[in-house]
């Protein structure tokens, strides 16, 4: 039986960023979110990549933070929706601002749908692979368990999002950030 190994590469690039505080009406000051794209992976039976499988390696991971740094600028320009790498604590009264909830709500459903589907996974695992007499109960139950991870993480998003709306519903004026895109402009040209 032969080993592979697994090879993998995250690229970063740094936002700077700024905003006046919706609170106390202090500014910031100079900030930096770091947008990452997601984890480039290949497989190789060698401990070492050879050149060319670097290199291809080296092109998925620059390719998902370009995918990534476009859909954080996208998201912010035309929808006001910020990502959670833009930290909304004010950094002289360390209270939050309101328009990092677009943030929360765009992410709201990501790890209930993943639960729910990976508990329809196991069930349906569950009811043609096992060799009980009773796989529909077994099946119905991973289901089950499947169905109230996704409920209690929905319901646990919804709490933070009420929360953070609590937080900032005393704010005087609501702001945006003031985003340098222009640091990453090569990326968004690609």
């Amino acid at each position: 039986m032969g080993t592979y190994y697994k090879h993998r590469k995250t690229e970063s690039i740094d936002v700077p960023y700024s905003f006046k505080c919706e609170q106390c009406m202090k500014d910031s000051g100079p900030l930096k979110a770091t947008i990452k794209g997601m984890e480039a992976e290949v497989n190789s039976n060698y401990k070492e990549l050879d050149y060319n499988r670097q290199q291809n390696l080296n092109v998925k991971a620059h390719t998902n933070l370009v995918a990534a740094v476009k859909t954080a600028h996208i998201n912010a320009t035309q929808k006001q929706i910020y990502d959670k790498a833009f930290k909304d604590e004010c950094p002289h009264c360390h209270k939050p601002q309101s328009w990092a909830v677009s943030g929360l709500k765009d992410d709201m459903f990501t790890v209930p749908i993943a639960a729910l589907i990976v508990g329809l996974i196991f069930a349906a695992g569950c009811y043609f692979f096992s060799g009980v007499d009773n796989n529909l109960q077994i099946a119905i139950g991973v289901g089950g368990i499947g169905l109230a991870v996704a409920i209690v993480t929905l319901l646990w998003n919804i709490m933070k999002i009420s929360s953070k709306k609590r937080k900032t519903a005393t704010a005087n004026q609501k702001m945006v950030p003031v985003i340098d895109w222009s640091a990453v402009q090569n990326l968004l040209n690609e």
